[in-house]
């Protein structure tokens, strides 16, 4: 599920009430009103309505769950669900963030941190190494809980503040690994763009010091020789890239990378914990870095030739800001070694964005109609000059957007395997083993597009996609469940209704035969009306996919 700016602004006036937000941030974002919306009620879960291919059966595990988020599978199969809480508008009431913990059978055992957790939660993993279940709270913590029966314990703070967090959590020989998001959208901490840039004393610079400043900034995972490339915002200020609001910065500048930073999947060894129970950030190391928003992470099988391979799923750029960056797609990638780079903010994917893909408006060399009239390279103001070449009037000039590091990765970068819709994220994943009548292939939940548009002409959500990896190399990719026409309920004409509405994550049984697929439910958008989003109330449902070995 995708944290949006406004969104997370929302969790940052829950704990910190003193700060104030912009008037028009402020306007969207949730809150218990949802302006003239009228109720909505749930749709009723219909198997039936859900496409899967021969062999596979659709059921219901749980349904009239408020925002389930994801959900991971302990040693007994008890199936634990992330309540996610309140994230977007609403009139209805929703349940507040917690975990539930349901037995196979689908009755519900227990229920964990009502009182305790206080933004939304995202994502869950279970490690099998110590029994073990992992709990990311979307507030810069990541709990820890063992067994039923265990106390819940806070194992990691402090880490920074911005639109993307902590996302996936597992484990391998010996290691936790998680996601820590990128805060920013595209490299800078604009107010223009984001609701968090003035904060005061965030946590991780508090203890971070750059000499920079300790309001949110992105943190770096190598050493950067900058650009140059700053923005300015509508109140006047002048800000670099990867500094905090309103300290410019120059061409040559180096940034010094930072454990841990921003946009990376970080390791730390199970049980090197202080003696106060948290894993210190100097014990933690980078394992892989240049992502933005990821959400989804998973080893392959054990006894398999992916089982060193980590899938990693992520959330491309969205087209706001200053540095605005189109059509930046969603990813699945997967990392092979230690030390591998994704590229971002300065590469999308499978290019970087200085190429003509990322930007919608030419450069014509007209200092009055440049495309991004707020960028400069230090205090001028950043003009791509006419070249040699011209071409036909409509397409004349050049298109991009201007890169923040003047030092490319000197060890080169990964590509995804698979670039998906832009703004129709995948978010969580996992690996078949056996059982499942598709071995060692990778399924990803679509949630769907939210504040992001346009619409494709053909919806690519919700869905689970299958990746299937091919000999001797490439993926191949399909619709494993999907609607019966494209798109989420209210797409659907009245006799169709009943499947998906945004899943977000997947996750298998023990034995491998059943897939678990945590739809968050109803998220209807229409930025017409005074609140954009309506989060409708017990719309959640957690799906069965069970392989019946037909075809």
């Amino acid at each position: 599920m995708r944290m949006l700016t406004w969104t997370m602004l929302a969790a940052f006036v829950a704990v910190l009430p003193a700060v104030g937000a912009k008037a028009d941030m402020e306007a969207k974002s949730g809150g218990a009103q949802a302006g003239d919306w009228v109720k909505r009620m749930p749709v009723t879960p219909n198997p039936d309505k859900v496409m899967v291919p021969p062999g596979y059966k659709v059921g219901v595990f749980k349904a009239g769950l408020d925002t389930p988020s994801s959900a991971a599978v302990d040693k007994d199969d008890n199936l634990w669900v992330a309540i996610s809480g309140q994230t977007f508008n609403t009139i209805d009431t929703l349940d507040p963030p917690h975990v539930k913990i349901f037995d196979k059978r689908g009755t519900l055992i227990k229920e964990v941190g009502r009182d305790i957790f206080k933004t939304v939660m995202n994502e869950i993993g279970y490690c099998a190494e110590n029994d073990t279940m992992y709990i990311p709270e979307y507030g810069e913590k990541i709990w820890e809980m063992k067994g039923v029966s265990g106390e819940l314990k806070l194992i990691v703070k402090d880490l920074p503040i911005g639109d993307h967090r902590n996302g996936g959590i597992t484990c391998k020989d010996g290691y936790l690994y998680f996601a820590l998001g990128f805060p920013s959208n595209s490299g800078f901490a604009d107010p223009d763009n984001h609701g968090w840039t003035d904060i005061p004393n965030d946590p991780f610079w508090v203890k971070h010091k750059d000499g920079l400043g300790t309001t949110p900034h992105d943190p770096v995972c190598r050493d950067i020789v900058h650009t140059g490339l700053n923005v300015r915002s509508s109140d006047g200020r002048l800000t670099g890239a990867l500094m905090p609001v309103g300290v410019p910065a120059k061409p040559g500048q180096v940034v010094k990378a930072q454990v841990p930073c921003g946009g990376s999947i970080m390791r730390v060894k199970l049980g090197d914990k202080d003696a106060d129970g948290i894993y210190p950030h100097e014990k933690m190391e980078v394992y892989a870095m240049g992502f933005r928003n990821q959400s989804g992470v998973a080893f392959g099988p054990k006894g398999t030739k992916w089982e060193n391979a980590l899938a990693v799923s992520d959330n491309g750029a969205n087209d706001v800001g200053h540095r605005r960056i189109a059509n930046g797609a969603e990813k699945l990638w997967i990392v092979t070694e230690k030390g591998q780079d994704g590229g971002f903010p300065d590469k999308e994917g499978m290019n970087f964005v200085s190429n003509k893909r990322f930007s919608l408006i030419p450069y014509l060399g007209n200092a009055v109609d440049r495309p991004y009239p707020q960028l400069y390279i230090g205090d001028k103001p950043f003009l791509k000059a006419p070249g040699p070449y011209h071409f036909q009037r409509h397409i004349d000039g050049y298109r991009g957007v201007p890169l923040i590091v003047a030092n490319p990765n000197p060890n080169g970068y990964i590509n995804p395997v698979l670039e998906w819709d832009s703004n129709n994220p995948i978010d969580g994943i996992a690996w078949s083993a056996s059982n499942f009548g598709a071995n060692n292939n990778l399924f990803g939940a679509v949630y769907g597009i939210l504040d992001t548009g346009p619409e494709s002409l053909i919806p690519t959500w919700p869905l689970v996609l299958r990746i299937e990896f091919l000999e001797p190399m490439g993926v191949k990719w399909s619709k494993f469940a999907q609607n019966i026409d494209p798109g989420p309920n209210a797409y659907q004409k009245p006799e169709n209704r009943g499947g998906l509405e945004r899943p977000n994550r997947v996750v298998f049984s023990n034995d491998g035969k059943t897939m678990y697929v945590v739809d968050y439910g109803e998220v209807y958008t229409n930025f017409q009306m005074p609140t954009p989003f309506y989060t409708v109330g017990k719309s959640g449902v957690i799906w069965t996919i069970t392989y019946t070995g037909g075809s």
